[in-house]
C-alpha cells in the first residue's frame, strides 16, 4: 500500500523574507499566487527546508535566514498515511538542528527521508542544458531514498578523493600514501557506483513515459546512463593506480562516480546543445515526474510536489499536458504562479484545493 503525505500546518520564521507565515494547506492542489518577488519561492523552501533540511536554490543555508534574525525556523505537521508526526528544523549562522516529534534523529538522513518531497522550479533546466553534475545530484537524490546508506559512501569517497587529488598535487605519482587513499575510494566508490547505477536504471525507465505523455505528439527521447567508474573493488583500485600520472597532469581524477553522465538526445540530437527552450523544458519537468515515480516506489509514498512557476516558457498545450497530470496525481501539491486562472478545477471542494495570496512574505487565504 503506497502511503499518503500531506502537510496539514506549517509555521515559518525569519525564513528569507518571510517573517512570520502560517499555512494549513489543502490535502490537494495549494495554489500561491502573487507579483514577482513577493516570497512564493521562498514558501516552498520552507517546505522543502523543514523535509529535506535542505534549499533547491541555494548552496550556502545561511542565505536562508532574514537578516537581522539570529535563526530562521519552520516546523511542520504531518500527516503520513494513518500517522502524524512534527518536524522541526532550525537554521542559525553556524549550526542547523531538526526535531522529529520533539526528538534528535539519531542520523540526519533518517530525518531527511521521512516526508519525501519533489520539487521543480526554473533553475532545474540546468538538468538538459548544463553540464552532468546536475544530473548527478538527481541520481544522488533518488539513490538517498532507494538506498539511505549510500550517502555515507559518496561522502566517505569524496573525502578520499580529495585526499588523493592532494597528494598527487604535492607529491606527484610516486607518493606512498596514494595506494591507502585509493583503496578507500574503490571501496566506497563501488559500493556508491552500485547505489548511483541502480538509481539510474529506476529513472530512465520512468523517464521514457512521462517525456512521452508532455511532449509534442512523435518527439523521440533516447537517454542512457554512463557510468564513469566501476562497480568491483579491484578493478576500481587498479584503474586508479593506473590513471596515476594522467591524473597528476590533469589534476583531476579520470575515473571514478564523479564521471558518471546520463545522455539526454531529443530526435537524433543532444538536448544540451540543440534541444528548443520549450522541449528542454519539458524535459526537465519529465524529469522531475521520473523522480517523482521513483521516490513514490522506493519510498511506498506519494511525494509532496513542489511547482514553482511551472507555467512559463510552455505553450498552451504543454501546459494542459502539466495540469492533466495535477488532476490525476495523488500527491500533495503546491503551485505557484503569477496566474492564478491558469489553474482551473471546476467543481474542486476547499478539501481539494486552497488559493492563496503573497504579498511582501504576507499569506492569505482566498
Amino acid at each position: 500500500m503506497t502511503a499518503l503525505i500531506r502537510f496539514q500546518n506549517v509555521t515559518a520564521r525569519a525564513f528569507r523574507n518571510l517573517a512570520l507565515v502560517e499555512l494549513e494547506p489543502a490535502p490537494g492542489l495549494n495554489v500561491i499566487s502573487g507579483d514577482n518577488g513577493q516570497g512564493k519561492t521562498s514558501l516552498l523552501e520552507a517546505l522543502y527546508f523543514v523535509a529535506v533540511t535542505r534549499s533547491f536554490r541555494a548552496e550556502k543555508l545561511v542565505s536562508l535566514i532574514q537578516d537581522g534574525q539570529e535563526f530562521a525556523s519552520v516546523r511542520a505537521k504531518i500527516l503520513d498515511g494513518d500517522h502524524t508526526r512534527e518536524q522541526r528544523a532550525v537554521l542559525g549562522h553556524k549550526q542547523r538542528s531538526v526535531l522529529l516529534d520533539g526528538k534528535k534523529p539519531e542520523r540526519l538522513v533518517s530525518y531527511a527521508t521521512r516526508t519525501p518531497v519533489v520539487v521543480f522550479h526554473p533553475g532545474d533546466v540546468e538538468l538538459v542544458n548544463e553540464s552532468a553534475a546536475a544530473r548527478r545530484k538527481l541520481l544522488d537524490r533518488v539513490a538517498l531514498y532507494m538506498d539511505p546508506y549510500s550517502s555515507d559512501a559518496r561522502l566517505r569517497y569524496t573525502r578520499a578523493l580529495r585526499e588523493r587529488k592532494m597528494a598527487l598535487d604535492l607529491r606527484g605519482p610516486q607518493a606512498r600514501e596514494l595506494s591507502a587513499f585509493e583503496q578507500v575510494m574503490a571501496e566506497h566508490g563501488a559500493r556508491f557506483a552500485r547505489a548511483r547505477r541502480d538509481a539510474a536504471e529506476r529513472l530512465l525507465t520512468a523517464l521514457t513515459p512521462a517525456f512521452q505523455r508532455m511532449a509534442q505528439p512523435g518527439l523521440e527521447l533516447h537517454a542512457k546512463y554512463r557510468p564513469g567508474g566501476a562497480l568491483d573493488v579491484a578493478e576500481f583500485a587498479a584503474e586508479l593506480g593506473a590513471r596515476r600520472v594522467r591524473d597528476a597532469r590533469q589534476r583531476a581524477a579520470s575515473f571514478g562516480p564523479q564521471r558518471d553522465e546520463i545522455q539526454l538526445v531529443v530526435d537524433g540530437r543532444s538536448a544540451r546543445h540543440h534541444a528548443s527552450q520549450g522541449q528542454q523544458r519539458i524535459l526537465t519537468l519529465a524529469l522531475k515526474v521520473a523522480e517523482l515515480e521513483c521516490v513514490r516506489e522506493a519510498r511506498r509514498a506519494h511525494p509532496v510536489l513542489l511547482l514553482d512557476d511551472v507555467s512559463s516558457e510552455l505553450d498552451p498545450a504543454r501546459t494542459g499536458a502539466v495540469y492533466d497530470f495535477l488532476r490525476e496525481t495523488q500527491s500533495q501539491v503546491f503551485v505557484t504562479t503569477t496566474r492564478p486562472e491558469l489553474f482551473p478545477t471546476p467543481g474542486a471542494s476547499t478539501l481539494e484545493r486552497a488559493d492563496w495570496s503573497l504579498v511582501s512574505g504576507a499569506l492569505k487565504a482566498l
